[in-house]
């Protein structure tokens, strides 16, 4: 992410797409705590087109026994 300016009422920053989708993954799973503040950066972030990663196609879980 970078900062391509800021001023005391807005601030417009750059970040590549994947960076983005998880920003808006975050902030909608986190929206009840954050508030009024995620609803309008999801609002914003979803009118440029960013939507959140693809779930994987199967979860990969691995289990290693106690050491002997």
């Amino acid at each position: 992410m970078k900062t391509l300016s800021a001023d005391t009422s807005k601030v417009q920053i750059s970040m590549v797409p994947e960076e983005a989708a998880l920003l808006l993954q975050g902030l909608e799973s986190q929206r009840a705590e954050l508030g009024g503040i995620a609803e309008e950066l999801i609002a914003l972030l979803r009118a440029k087109g960013v939507r959140p990663p693809a779930a994987p196609d199967h979860l990969r879980t691995e289990f290693l026994g106690p050491e002997e």
